[in-house]
């Protein structure tokens, strides 16, 4: 792998990432002012458990593509920095919910997050250790 594919990946990764999660900050905007229900409830009450795979899918791309972005080191010998600051940020969101009229408190949305970011960091660290970029010239 040439020096210059290299040399993008991360700007991309980053790109991804910082995109995505303003994708989420909408999506969290939009559910707190009870808006989005015409949208995705096409979605979530068809889909047997809708509510936790869309849980699970959103926090897993975002901790897949948050440990692309930011690779480090595990902490504790298992989770990342990237997925920590992760955890920290949807928990302090789900607990919001209690406080949002609009929205509903719900520990099994968390418990669908906490399995998306295993599955992504999953993901994400080895889809690093296979890449090129990562291994010896």
């Amino acid at each position: 792998m040439t020096e210059s594919v290299r040399s993008i990946r991360r700007p991309l990764a980053v790109l991804a990432a910082t995109g995505f999660i303003v994708f989420f900050i909408w999506i969290v905007a939009i559910a707190d002012r009870g808006n989005g229900t015409p949208w995705w409830s096409v979605i979530i009450d068809r889909l047997p458990y809708g509510d936790k795979v869309g849980h699970l899918g959103l926090i897993g791309t975002m901790s897949f593509l948050c440990n692309l972005a930011f690779p480090s080191r595990k902490l504790a010998g298992f989770i990342t920095i990237a997925t920590l600051v992760l955890l920290i940020a949807l928990s302090l969101e789900e607990l919001s919910q209690g406080f949002v009229k609009t929205r509903h408190l719900d520990f099994y949305d968390w418990l669908a997050d906490l399995a998306g970011l295993a599955i992504g960091q999953f993901c994400a660290m080895g889809f690093l250790l296979k890449s090129p970029a990562t291994t010896a010239p």
